[in-house]
């Protein structure tokens, strides 16, 4: 899948494959009890995300590694781009190369990742959020991570409430309207 949720043209079946790999043993690493709507980031992130194909950075701003969180929202912001949380697949990150990652979709559907320089990674797996629901959850937890713990703000922890209760339905964005073209 591509986009916000539509399916996609031409992608990397290797890199998505990667990414469910490893959010399926992310998944194993249960943070609630079994009450909870979804038992660890990876699992939310696998039930309600969808896997994007990178494309180049166009903006003559740097990339800032290292601060994934505050960057998408900032370009969430600044742009009008729908903010995504998930996991990115970059394999120079042996031996762990899937990790928790921001970046956005362009109106066009295309990866704008404002962190990650260009080849870093080779597949996303992201949830697309609404603005409204980004916004509420970075105020309410005091951090640019929605879900994730934030280097920035690491006393913030996880998003537990999302875990326990899932995404009430206008957590989600609405899907793109223009589809990303054919490769």
């Amino acid at each position: 899948m591509t986009g916000a949720g539509q399916p996609s043209t031409t992608h990397d079946n290797g890199a998505e494959n990667e990414l469910r790999r490893w959010m399926a043993l992310y998944a194993n690493l249960r943070i609630g009890d079994p009450s909870w709507a979804h038992s660890s980031i990876a699992d939310l992130t696998a039930t309600h995300g969808t896997y994007h194909d990178p494309s180049p950075w166009t903006r003559a701003d740097e990339q800032q590694p290292g601060r994934c969180f505050e960057v998408a929202t900032l370009w969430a912001e600044r742009a009008g781009w729908t903010y995504i949380e998930g996991f990115a697949l970059a394999p120079s990150a042996w031996p762990f190369p899937v990790f928790e990652h921001a970046w956005c979709l362009t109106a066009d559907g295309l990866v704008a990742d404002p962190a990650l320089p260009d080849g870093t990674a080779t597949g996303y797996f992201g949830i697309a959020l609404s603005d409204a629901y980004r916004r509420e959850q970075q105020s309410n937890r005091g951090t640019n991570a929605v879900f994730a713990s934030d280097p920035a703000n690491p006393l913030a922890g996880i998003n537990e409430q999302a875990l326990r209760e899932g995404l009430p339905p206008s957590a989600l964005a609405p899907r793109t309207t223009n589809p990303p073209p054919i490769r």
